[in-house]
């Protein structure tokens, strides 16, 4: 085995950085990776881009730096472009292609903004960022420690809050809802995660949890503790930070949590479907949504086992939440904050029931087609959201997804039976 598979092989799958260097010993490109290992191997498959060829034509050996978290490793990134310039990170060194995150501590009420360039203005800078990672980190950030988005400078009172409080995204300074000691506490935590700090971060909101629960605040520590849980998954390399939800889809699943009256924001969805023609080849599907996007790797198929040609939707959608929270699929993967049905009363009845039997207490409801109303179990009315609803078209997204990973597995079987 040559030197360089040697080391391909040795390379860790955690969170880190790598370098690859020429055969004199100069770095020629700097990289982050979530694992090491996948991503350095990634360089060696079979017909790589030209630019890719190029790199690899000139690399004669690999070194790395393991990193606590993803995070940390973007932020070493950065530092060790700056300071080594590498000849093939062209786009990263261009100082106009990647912008800054600007945290204006020189404002009384601090905010978190993009900024293309640094200025002496007395606020603080972090970056560069590359590609799409700025946004995500903004995300992050503000996901984790609800500070304001409006650009008002001064920030001015008001009698009620904006649609970001009522979503659990800002805290509201403008009407007083919290002291400024409180805001620049959660201004600290932003600077303590952005600086790589996560323990520090993870021992602030830790110290505020505790607070919250002795005055008796127990909603407000909940929801420290899930904040608490989020880092901690990061510290564990459990979250891809390029996927952290867009301000837009914090909104839809925000305003999803008011509408159903949830005890926590439904950041985990999953979606169980049927499909059959007159009851051959009966199949179900489940797809996972987080924070409201699609997580394929987390889709599962079902054949269903005990209906014999019978065309009996309700039944199926029993069996295969069944088999999903009460079988071997319920160590394997997390629970979701909702469940949910393709369906109406009956399904969300059958559902229901499965739940109960598997010994999981998840909040579910059904959404029927046509006439798109929610169904509750124990609730003879649906809810009914008008068609802008953000909500609803969240719970339509997941529905129709989940509808089209069931009918396409159908086809699959389908076909399959017409030629044995």
């Amino acid at each position: 085995m040559s030197p360089l598979k040697e080391k391909l092989a040795s390379l860790p799958a955690k969170p880190g950085v790598y370098l690859f260097k020429d055969k004199k010993g100069v770095i020629i490109y700097v990289g982050k990776a979530k694992s090491l290992r996948q991503r350095v191997a990634s360089y060696f498959k079979p017909r790589p881009e030209l630019k890719t060829s190029i790199l690899i034509e000139r690399l004669h050996d690999i070194d790395y730096i393991v990193t606590g978290t993803e995070l940390d490793a973007l932020l070493l990134e950065d530092d060790l472009i700056k300071k080594y310039k590498p000849k093939y990170n062209v786009a990263q060194r261009d100082d106009k292609a990647y912008p800054f995150l600007k945290l204006t501590i020189n404002e009384k009420w601090p905010r978190l903004i993009l900024a293309r360039r640094k200025e002496n203005d007395g606020a603080l800078y972090f970056g560069r960022y590359q590609g799409g990672m700025v946004r995500a980190v903004l995300r992050l950030a503000k996901k984790l420690f609800p500070i304001r988005w409006c650009k008002e400078t001064p920030l001015k009172m008001r009698q009620q809050p904006c649609l970001y409080y009522h979503i659990g995204s800002c805290a509201a300074p403008c009407t007083g809802n919290i002291s400024h000691n409180d805001y620049l506490a959660l201004i600290n935590s932003i600077m303590m995660l952005l600086e790589g700090k996560m323990e520090k971060a993870i021992d602030g909101l830790r110290a505020e949890m505790k607070k919250a629960s002795a005055g008796q605040d127990f909603e407000q520590a909940a929801f420290l503790r899930d904040k608490i849980k989020m880092l901690e998954k990061m510290l564990e390399g459990k979250t891809d930070l390029a996927k952290a939800p867009s301000p837009r889809l914090l909104r839809e699943i925000g305003e999803l949590q008011k509408e159903l009256k949830l005890a926590k924001q439904p950041m985990r969805i999953e979606c169980f479907d049927i499909s059959n023609i007159q009851g051959t080849n009966i199949v179900g599907s489940m797809v996972a949504f987080l924070g409201g996007l699609p997580l394929k790797n987390d889709y599962r198929r079902f054949k269903i086992m005990g209906l014999s040609g019978k065309p009996n939707d309700v039944q199926a959608i029993y069996e295969v939440v069944k088999r999903r929270y009460g079988g071997s699929l319920a160590k394997k993967m997390e629970l979701p904050d909702l469940v949910m049905v393709d369906g109406g009363p009956a399904q969300v009845s059958f559902g229901q029931k499965a739940l109960k039997e598997a010994g999981v207490n998840r909040p579910l409801i059904g959404l029927a087609k046509r006439e798109e109303e929610i169904y509750f179990p124990n609730k003879s009315k649906p809810l009914s959201l008008p068609r802008d609803s953000a909500a609803l078209q969240l719970l339509q997204r997941v529905r129709d997804e989940a509808h089209r990973f069931a009918i396409t597995f159908h086809r699959e079987k389908r076909k399959k039976a017409l030629f044995q």
